[in-house]
């Protein structure tokens, strides 16, 4: 077996001194869940055994709060508006799109907001990008306050979303978007998350505050959606979140290492300290390296 440093990057070669994510963490268990039904399915376990002081971050390209993620529900807002009834605290981050006529989801992410916020959880609608980008992280942190052996994270390409719970027989979601003729009414949409136990979840859950904790204005560089979001009573700001939780015990046999992209908002200031992130990825390293 060859040394992580010949597999990963150092926190020198990742270059920002500012963040405080580990270069990697080691003991983890990461389990991928290929296609969107494997995804929700095991999302909805971990979300519906979390309780009162536990914790429950996510991020988010695309949200639509009644999906189904499973046949007859929950739906997204159900099982993060429910999850805040029992006292769990819950905190989004879902990017602010581009406008819906331009094949965006302003009016998608707009209304899982308003759904989480009506049910006591906090979402702030995040455009901290660079004029014309978007945040593409699609990340779940449960984190329990009791017993962090059952902490959980999700990670990859699924969003929380219409047309992502399909499965491997590939007849798609019922809860289909438009997509082209070709790919039929309920389009097959095949794509992977990985869950994530032991030490890189508090690696993940670091991920998801250092955007929360980003002091720059959440609609940055665009005044237009500033006064919209004022107007219509979206969330500025995001408050202060509860102290992190310890990291868990180490849980299975994988390194992991968490990459995000740091963009200069502002063209000609480098690396900022603190700037929001378009994606997340877990890499977690094979038992064995190929000969040669």
């Amino acid at each position: 077996m060859t040394a992580p440093e010949d597999w990963l990057l150092s926190a020198e070669e990742r270059g920002n001194a500012a963040t405080d994510l580990p270069a990697w963490t080691e003991g983890n268990l990461a389990v991928p869940l290929v296609h969107g039904s494997a995804y929700f399915d095991a999302l909805v376990d971990c979300v519906e055994a979390l309780d009162e002081d536990d914790h429950l971050f996510f991020t988010d390209w695309r949200g639509d709060p009644d999906e189904e993620l499973r046949p007859g529900g929950p739906t997204v807002a159900q099982l993060f508006t429910e999850a805040v009834q029992r006292g769990v605290t819950v905190r989004g981050l879902v990017w602010r799109s581009h406008v819906d006529w331009l094949s965006f989801s302003s009016r998608e992410n707009r209304a899982l907001d308003r759904e989480v916020e009506d049910g006591g959880g906090l979402v702030v609608l995040d455009q901290r990008v660079r004029r014309g980008g978007s945040h593409h992280q699609k990340l779940v942190v449960c984190r329990h306050d009791q017993d962090a052996t059952e902490d959980a994270a999700f990670v990859g390409g699924i969003d929380l979303c219409h047309s992502r719970r399909d499965d491997a027989d590939h007849r798609g979601d019922p809860q289909s978007l438009p997509m082209a003729a070709a790919y039929g009414p309920t389009p097959p949409w095949h794509d992977v998350q990985l869950m994530i136990r032991g030490p890189a979840v508090a690696a993940l859950d670091t991920v998801f505050r250092e955007r929360w904790d980003d002091p720059m204005d959440p609609d940055e560089g665009n005044p237009i959606a500033h006064v919209v979001d004022r107007l219509s009573k979206s969330r500025m700001f995001a408050d202060r979140l509860a102290p992190q939780l310890p990291p868990p015990p180490p849980m299975g046999p994988h390194l992991v290492q968490n990459l995000r992209t740091y963009p200069a908002l502002r063209r000609g200031t480098g690396s900022p300290p603190t700037a929001s992130a378009p994606w997340p990825a877990a890499t977690p390293r094979p038992s064995a390296a190929p000969a040669g």
